[in-house]
């Protein structure tokens, strides 16, 4: 069983039982909190002696927790680099479990956050310089994306980020979708280069020009080499005014959703670049019917949507806030709205080859599944179908390459995301496993008409998918590799949680 929890705000607050926040989805279903850290119920052995030795050195700097089921036995929070090389040489020289936690993103249990261990959480990280004459910016893992949208609009420039106003940087580890996807590729593929601290202690730059085999290994392969304490992140020039803003349906505009989620997929993301969407629906069981919240961006300064997106506002809406804007930061709080504290939640990812009548078929699958859940108190399913181009591959193979093994890509793809939540921890089990076994039936399906395709997103996936598997056997063998070289004693693979590399 798993729940999702909030990242801290305040660290006296870090570790009381009577203020952990379960995250949940209930008016809007935005992706981004939706895949909040997920953390595991099961007690863990509380590594105790651990927080005594950081203790010792950094007093002031820990919080002690008293929640061994669902909270860490401490919270340090670092303010420097050297802070960070200090502990993580501390916990791998004795053998201590620890945790990383930026914005908590991630729903991996020990990807942020797990029981009866050490996390780190980088919340003090908060550089974010922006260069405008080499059009880079430095980010540290304490920013939510807002922030980071903030210091680039005073520049009228912007980074391959995240759309979601409070999503943290972990998502620059996995892969990362964006309003700049289909002209700049993934946000993986526009770093410039990661500060690291090894699993020894040691603090390096990984960048195309020193360490180059541990960069493009941070490009998809997570948490699985050192802690990242600084990103420096390409940006790119804007107009002043761009269109953007948020579209809301109902249940009128469903027949004609996954027609328009596929032409964007194969002609608007490839022959529009400046577009961006993501098509998604949600079920709220409350009212028993189907809802969109879709967030729109247009690269240009014009005052209506290109003809390539124009459809989607021809069909039956509730809501729309499309208009001319000189700030992005505002558009990632427009997207973030209506996420409360709430309740227990689990995601899963598959990808296909994007198909019209599939993607119907899916819809249909998974409202008819969703619907059996309404007698369920706070239950939310939802479903989002995003690209992944041919060029977005490309322009990361001009980045230098990655490890996702996309390379040779020649039709579009669909990254399939799905997850439910429920008001009540006691119901989730049946639900989750519902669930489970929904997607991989689907995924069988998907196989069966040749429609699979192997990816598994890191960012959207659940805990016991095998994400680094899927990036096939060369890129496996490379980051074993890479591992090896900058982790010989396997700390990142033993110590801490997440999607780990096969072994």
């Amino acid at each position: 069983m798993s729940i999702t929890l909030s990242e801290p705000r305040l660290k006296h607050l870090l570790c009381s039982p009577g203020h952990i926040r379960i995250t949940m989805r209930q008016s809007l279903p935005l992706l981004a909190l939706v895949t909040a850290a997920v953390v595991s119920a099961r007690p863990a052995a509380r590594d105790t002696d651990c927080c005594a030795l950081l203790s010792a050195i950094y007093p002031d700097k820990l919080q002690l927790c008293t929640a061994p089921a669902l909270a860490p036995s401490c919270y340090f929070v670092p303010d420097i680099t050297e802070e960070v090389a200090t502990a993580v040489k501390l916990f791998t020289d004795n053998d201590c479990k620890f945790f990383v936690r930026a914005g908590g993103h991630h729903s991996t249990p020990g990807a942020a956050n797990n029981g009866g261990a050490v996390t780190i959480a980088m919340t003090n990280f908060k550089q974010k310089d922006v260069d405008p004459v080499n059009n880079i910016i430095s980010v540290g893992p304490g920013n939510r994306f807002h922030e980071v949208y903030t210091a680039t609009d005073a520049y009228d420039k912007v980074a391959v980020l995240g759309r979601y106003a409070q999503v943290g940087t972990g998502l620059l580890l996995g892969a990362d979708l964006s309003y700049l996807n289909n002209p700049e590729g993934l946000s993986v593929d526009n770093i410039v280069a990661h500060e690291v601290v090894l699993a020894n202690g040691t603090v390096v730059i990984a960048s195309a020009d020193s360490h180059p085999d541990l960069h493009k290994a941070l490009k998809g392969g997570g948490d699985n080499f050192g802690v990242i304490t600084r990103y420096d992140l390409k940006v790119f020039d804007r107009p002043h005014n761009v269109l953007g803003g948020l579209v809301t349906y109902g249940e009128e505009a469903m027949p004609f959703y996954d027609d328009l989620a596929y032409d964007y997929h194969v002609n608007a993301a490839v022959n529009d670049l400046e577009t961006h969407i993501l098509p998604q629906w949600g079920f709220n069981g409350a009212t028993g019917k189907r809802e969109s919240f879709t967030p729109f961006y247009y690269g240009k300064d014009q005052p209506n949507l290109p003809p390539s997106l124009q459809p989607w506002v021809e069909v039956p809406w509730v809501h729309n806030t499309i208009r001319n804007t000189t700030a992005l930061a505002p558009l990632s709080f427009e997207n973030h709205d209506g996420y409360v504290n709430g309740d227990a939640q689990q995601q899963r990812t598959i990808t296909i080859y994007a198909d019209r009548d599939f993607f119907h078929e899916v819809s249909d699958r998974f409202h008819q599944f969703a619907q059996q859940y309404t007698n369920v108190e706070g239950f939310y399913a939802l479903h989002c179908k995003m690209p992944i181009t041919p060029f977005m591959v490309e322009k990361g193979v001009e980045n230098g390459g990655n490890v996702l093994g996309l390379e040779g890509l020649d039709r579009p793809i669909s990254i399939l995301y799905f997850g439910v939540t429920s008001k009540s921890v006691a119901d989730s089990d049946a639900i989750f496993a519902a669930h489970e076994e929904f997607i991989e039936n689907l995924r069988s399906i998907a196989a069966s008409r040749g429609l699979l395709h192997r990816y598994i997103m890191w960012n959207y996936s659940g805990f016991n998918q095998q994400v680094i598997a899927s990036y096939g056997d060369d890129n496996v063998a490379f980051l074993k590799d890479v591992s090896q070289r900058y982790d010989p004693t396997g700390a990142f693979q033993r110590l801490v949680g997440g999607q780990k590399i096969p072994q």
